[in-house]
């Protein structure tokens, strides 16, 4: 038997209705409509984060180690048990408010602004990645929840500070970054301008090392896994996926976890016209047969670095031959049922 897993990252949003109908509705729907046919539809309860709703799902008895750690095994930065981790997004920072978390900053002012702040960094160092910026700090701080910085806005300081003793040396951190940011050349020129300032350097997605685990052995199957952009690099290499570059013959006895991911900036036309695309290019060339279980997920995770509310996203299952459920609550059951059964 195969398994081939769809995660469709965002396209929940086709599902959302515009009057009497949904985007999903005005779409094209050519090779799909042979899976729906064949199919269940449900719903699926994930978590907020895109890491953390598929880590459950693949590995609930896991304990998650945080966004920033998938991202540190995406670039093959090396990590020891005694460091630990932080995604970092640049805010404006008004009157000790957050007035805005989306400043648009190019590469080189970040890397300007970023080599400021390392200046500070004694103990640790940071990294930028294209749109991402990670912290490392050679102290082993316990584990704490931190919001996304789209749950953040409109909030002061104070409300946004760990403000427990053992991060004292962390909140220390943030405001020495931002008594450096204030008066940085790069931020001057900006308020000049009259644009937003980036004169706060937000930490979220706090994460520990933890030793990788292989899924193969777990399931006893292969495991590969495609994706059209890099949101769950990191995720994947922790399991012991191989990355595949193209979609073409499947292997027996093996999962395929395809991953394809709507842009967040474009239009509502865009994100119909690419399920089309997907529909159209990629599900023709896989083979509908006996020996093959599918499913498709349409969750909400547009935009990898919000955190979104925990609810129900869509699944359909296809050519399980046993009966599932039309709603789990629990994510890693419907998983369970898809390998096993």
């Amino acid at each position: 038997m195969k398994y081939i897993l769809f995660t469709l990252h965002g396209y929940l949003e086709l599902f959302k209705k515009k009057g009497e109908k949904t985007l999903f509705d005005y779409a094209r729907k050519e090779n799909f409509e042979r899976f729906v046919e064949n199919g269940i539809w449900g719903f699926v309860l994930l978590d907020t984060t895109i890491e953390k709703s598929y880590f459950k799902f693949l590995f609930p008895e896991g304990v998650f180690p945080g966004e920033s750690f998938f991202r540190i095994l995406k670039y093959d930065i090396q990590a020891k048990g005694n460091e630990t981790f932080f995604l970092g997004k640049f805010a404006s920072l008004i009157d000790g408010k957050i007035i805005e978390t989306e400043v648009n900053l190019n590469f080189n002012e970040k890397k300007c602004l970023l080599d400021e702040i390392k200046k500070k960094i004694k103990n640790g160092d940071i990294f930028l990645f294209e749109d991402e910026i990670i912290l490392k700090i050679n102290t082993d701080i316990p584990m704490t929840f931190r919001r996304f910085p789209n749950k953040i806005k409109g909030k002061y300081i104070r409300e946004i500070l760990f403000k427990k003793k053992l991060f004292k040396k962390i909140d220390d951190l943030i405001l020495n970054f931002s008594s450096l940011l204030i008066t940085h050349p790069i931020n001057k020129v900006r308020y000049d301008l009259n644009e937003p300032v980036a004169n706060f350097l937000y930490l979220y997605g706090m994460g520990k090392y933890s030793e990788k685990v292989l899924l193969s052995e777990k399931i006893k199957k292969e495991i590969f896994y495609y994706s059209d952009l890099d949101k769950i690099d990191g995720l994947c290499k922790f399991f012991g996926f191989n990355k595949i570059n193209n979609i073409s013959e499947f292997k027996d006895n093996s999962l395929y976890w395809l991953n394809f991911s709507l842009n967040y900036k474009a239009s509502p036309s865009i994100w119909v016209k690419n399920f089309e695309s997907f529909a159209s290019n990629i599900l023709k060339n896989i083979n509908f047969g006996e020996d093959t279980k599918f499913l498709f997920i349409f969750d909400p995770f547009i935009n990898p670095d919000y955190e979104y509310e925990r609810k129900y996203s869509i699944f359909l299952a296809s050519n399980f031959h046993s009966k599932i459920r039309e709603k789990y609550k629990v994510s890693s059951i419907l998983f369970k049922e898809f390998i096993e059964r």
